[in-house]
């Protein structure tokens, strides 16, 4: 269909959607998609509108106000707001660009997950892919497709996926984000530190520490945290060493601290974890051909 508003010339279009009661209440689901041709006429400002939104900019340029920032986007930007907060965007002659209205279960939090990482106007590799998506979509419905609500919601999960993943550019380099991860898992039954992490990668710890959280989403101390964790459940399942051991493997120097941080992060006790664990790898040992040796879960 065509749009109404101002500006929008007659080879734009859009597309409505009215999503399903399970989609409302589990998935993400797109209200609207389109794709604009742009006179210097268009603009919208409203003090809230219920949709979050991403556009792919195609072609010229696009001004907009949003949290107090004004900023112009280009050719290759993604923009990403919730327009229950109040925006305003206006065209400049020749704007081309794709869109999505969207809302669904903790779209709103995630949305803002990205925004406090990238900013609401993301400029990164991966944008030209999500604006291939954004066209692909698009084009789907212009050309009369029908999908199901879950396929409609795994078109806008690949886009978060793509604007929550690390960019070529970020995989590739040896930032030193991937260095101070390196040193954890090589130190993790050791003191680590946000200052020695901030010292072995040249970096003030202040800085360090912003750095890391935007590119991880963890503060420097909730990675160890995570990463002892992570070491932990290994040798639980995959040895018999006590709880003890293991606590001052992954750097801890007693039990008691390991055991409180792992009820606190998993739900439930390392010995409990254990028991769980070893026993669904035993069922699977029993149900192929492979023999198996008996052990007993060592008394902890």
């Amino acid at each position: 269909m065509q749009s109404v508003d101002p500006g929008i010339r007659s080879e734009s279009v859009c597309f409505p959607f009215t999503p399903s009661q399970t989609a409302r209440e589990l998935l993400f689901y797109p209200t609207w998609c389109g794709h604009y041709y742009c006179t210097a006429n268009y603009f919208m400002k409203r003090d809230s509108y219920p949709p979050l939104l991403i556009a792919y900019i195609r072609k010229g340029r696009f001004r907009v106000e949003y949290r107090g920032e004004f900023n112009v986007a280009e050719a290759g930007d993604i923009l990403l707001l919730d327009c229950i907060e109040p925006h305003y965007y206006h065209a400049e002659d020749g704007l081309e660009f794709v869109y999505m209205h969207f809302e669904g279960s903790n779209a709103r939090e995630l949305c803002r997950r990205i925004t406090d990482r990238h900013g609401w106007l993301i400029r990164r590799d991966n944008n030209t892919l999500i604006g291939n998506l954004l066209y692909d979509m698009v084009r789907f419905y212009d050309e009369n497709g029908v999908e199901t609500d879950m396929q409609r919601s795994a078109r806008i999960y690949r886009m978060f996926d793509l604007l929550l993943s690390p960019s070529a550019a970020e995989q590739s380099a040896d930032t030193p984000v991937e260095q101070a991860i390196q040193y954890i898992r090589s130190h993790i039954g050791q003191p680590i530190s946000v200052e020695d992490l901030a010292s072995t990668v040249c970096l003030s710890a202040s800085y360090f520490a912003h750095m890391f959280k935007r590119r991880t989403g963890f503060s420097p101390a909730d990675y160890v945290i995570n990463s002892r964790i992570e070491r932990a459940k290994v040798l639980l399942v995959r040895t018999q060493k006590p709880i003890a051991e293991i606590a001052e493997e992954v750097g801890y120097s007693t039990s008691g601290s390991l055991i409180n941080l792992f009820v606190k992060k998993v739900g439930t006790s390392p010995r409990q974890y254990r028991i769980q664990h070893m026993s669904k790898a035993i069922d699977a040992v029993c149900k192929t051909d492979v023999p198996f040796i008996d052990t007993d879960v060592p008394e902890l």
